[in-house]
């Protein structure tokens, strides 16, 4: 009878897979690890034709549509009608502090996003202001 029970036992283990699968939490545990390369976070900014700059820097209201690819911004202003001289075609994102490209004339301009539809900052050159807003 004892070696009917051992036999028993032996051969009753669970055999359910899905419930295997779901203890083994293995690929969950890496991801929530922190460790490794991970994309910054950034603060969100909203997508659209409808922006526009205000300020000393540039001096004059400057439309421009922004579109949105992870932490990175691409400046438009053809799409709009906006003036193009000096103004930057490109910013990045880390947190809601915001860089903007060293192109097209345009050097040391750095903001803050204030909202998902606001930046401000200013320019080294010239040391203007400015904000960005929809």
């Amino acid at each position: 009878m004892l070696l009917f029970f051992l036999f028993a036992c032996a051969t009753s283990a669970p055999t359910d897979t899905a419930m295997d699968t779901a203890m083994d939490d293995t690929a969950a545990d890496t991801a929530d690890s922190g460790g490794g390369d991970t994309a910054p976070a950034c603060a969100a900014v909203t997508p659209g034709d409808d922006w526009a700059w205000t300020g000393s820097c540039p001096g004059m209201t400057t439309p421009v549509a922004i579109t949105v690819a992870d932490c990175t911004l691409t400046l438009d202003y053809d799409a709009v009608g906006g003036m193009t001289m000096g103004m930057p075609y490109s910013a990045t994102l880390d947190g809601d502090a915001v860089t903007f490209a060293d192109d097209n004339g345009v050097d040391g301009c750095v903001g803050t996003v204030d909202t998902e539809d606001r930046i401000s900052g200013s320019c080294e050159a010239g040391a203007c202001t400015f904000k960005l807003r929809r």
